[in-house]
């Protein structure tokens, strides 16, 4: 998996923030209605992501009860984790 590229871009606005933030997801992103469900059920989910300039993917627990909104894109070359 070291070697595998960002799939998809995760743009989450968390509650209080002004800013998104900008994950790079490997592996299979979650769908809209999964998305919908964590936000709606404040799950805490693990996603695998990426540092910005590194393709070695981590874990990083998010907590969706303070996600506001979500926005999933094509990954972009270049892009990375912002925090």
């Amino acid at each position: 998996m070291a070697d595998s590229k960002p799939t998809t871009e995760l743009h989450l606005r968390v509650l209080g923030q002004t800013a998104d933030w900008t994950l790079l997801l490997h592996g299979e992103p979650p769908d809209e209605d999964q998305l919908a469900s964590w936000m709606q059920n404040g799950t805490v989910a693990r996603l695998l992501v990426a540092e910005q300039g590194s393709n070695e993917p981590h874990s990083l627990l998010v907590n969706f009860s303070l996600v506001v909104s979500v926005r999933v894109v094509a990954t972009v070359r270049g892009r990375g984790v912002t925090f």
